[in-house]
């Protein structure tokens, strides 16, 4: 057993005398930003426009000095994030509320709460769920309110390979688009939201140390491709959009996203080539 399996009560206590910390950053909504998501996305984008739902995943990057971060590439644990021991991080799902629309060439800024620390022990072993609780605001007004769930696993076994098979048939109130995500793609998003998991872009750390059988799709990248696809079959922006992980995700591999009205708002899925379930979301 990893000597990171067992978490003393004492360690999970210390985990939860960090909620309440916070954090306020300070960003401007830049065309530069702007454009290289878009780019990234392969989106057209209006200058005059205001940004685009989920496109907020390009502001507030990052500050800490490379030398500075994680193995992974990430932050270091401890001075906002609880420092957790585990050493598996991923972006778990997200809760979105969009209550306004940040303008381009305008400062913006979030303010960040540790929201909650919880701890469970699954079959894949021991697991901390942290709550993080953001507004992002512009002039004193309330744009984004967003309740983001980061998980921490132990290292655990080597993840298997995706196998194609036959995508069951749709129902006849389902809508569906096909989305192939590329090693290009990846990158170029991993550089638009400044994210340094190598997991998406370093193959041989993937792989060798991470166990997975491939380059990973980002969460907030599938779940920006769902919001577009929600977008596209409700014919509106959202007013909430809130997604969950379920499966991983992985590099040149065909997926299917699949939507259908569901009373007052759209359920939506990203299904894998092998027609597990990677992502599930609410479009309102």
């Amino acid at each position: 057993m990893a000597p990171e399996a067992n978490l003393s009560v004492g360690e999970i206590e210390s985990y939860r005398h960090c909620v309440g910390r916070s954090l306020v950053e300070t960003d401007t909504v830049s065309v530069d930003v702007i454009r290289r998501i878009a780019a990234a996305l392969d989106a057209s984008w209006n200058h005059s426009a205001p940004l685009e739902p989920m496109w907020h995943y390009g502001l507030f990057p990052s500050t800490i000095p490379t030398a500075q971060l994680a193995s992974d590439g990430h932050a270091p644990r401890g001075p906002f994030m609880p420092p957790v021991r585990l050493p598996r991080r991923m972006f778990a799902g997200s809760d979105i509320r969009f209550l306004g629309e940040l303008k381009v060439g305008r400062e913006a800024v979030r303010r960040q709460s540790i929201a909650s620390v919880d701890h469970r022990r699954g079959r894949s072993g021991e697991l901390v769920f942290v709550g993080v609780r953001s507004t992002v605001t512009q002039d004193d007004v309330a744009c984004i309110e967003e309740e983001q769930t980061i998980v921490y696993r132990a290292a655990g076994a080597r993840v298997a390979p995706v196998t194609a098979a036959p995508q069951a048939p749709l129902q006849s109130d389902e809508q569906s688009r096909d989305w192939k995500p590329t090693t290009v793609e990846l990158f170029r998003f991993s550089c638009a939201t400044f994210n340094s998991h190598r997991i998406h872009y370093d193959l041989r750390y993937a792989m060798d140390e991470e166990g997975y059988p491939g380059l990973v799709v980002h969460g907030p990248l599938t779940a920006t491709r769902l919001c577009e696809f929600g977008e596209a079959i409700a014919g509106r922006r959202p007013a909430s959009f809130a997604f969950r992980g379920e499966a991983p995700l992985f590099v040149d591999q065909p997926l299917r996203l699949v939507g259908r009205i569901d009373g007052s708002h759209y359920a939506l899925r990203a299904l894998r080539a092998d027609g597990n379930v990677a992502m599930s979301a609410t479009f309102s």
